[in-house]
């Protein structure tokens, strides 16, 4: 039952923070992919390349998201990266003059992913890190 009560808690807690930072997160990424496919790869050949890219920016983002969720700390480290990189990609694809509608949006994802840096970075986000590291330590001394 404490156990039980003890998640309640800390999803009641930390559960909002954390869905935020991801969601804004995950449409900071997706717009910019979506930019950066119709600018830079306009002309290039669609055979495989978009499915791979799309698979592989999914599964990094998948793996920062799950090493943060593990109680890794590294995996807030990948997740800031992205959304830093997502805003340099964003800016200086107006040269490549992208479709409107695409480049409005990925600039409001651009918004997003400060957002979600600003999540990252809150408070409340460190603490759960903490606790997350803390129950990977528990676990890790219970196997042995």
């Amino acid at each position: 039952m404490t156990c039980q009560m003890q998640l309640k808690d800390f999803l009641r807690r930390y559960f909002g923070v954390f869905i935020g930072a991801f969601f804004a997160s995950i449409i900071a990424v997706a717009w910019t992919f979506a930019l950066a496919w119709s600018s830079y790869c306009r002309n290039c050949a669609q055979d495989g390349l978009f499915p791979l890219g799309l698979y592989g920016l999914f599964a990094l983002f998948a793996l920062g998201h799950g090493a943060v969720v593990r109680g890794r700390a590294w995996g807030t480290w990948l997740i800031a990266g992205m959304c830093i990189a997502c805003m340099l990609i964003t800016l200086p694809t107006y040269g490549h003059r992208p479709n409107l509608f695409i480049y409005t949006g990925s600039l409001l994802a651009a918004l997003a992913a400060l957002v979600a840096l600003l999540l990252l970075n809150s408070q409340r986000y460190r603490e759960m890190r903490k606790r997350l590291a803390e129950y990977r330590q528990q676990r890790r001394q219970a196997r042995r």
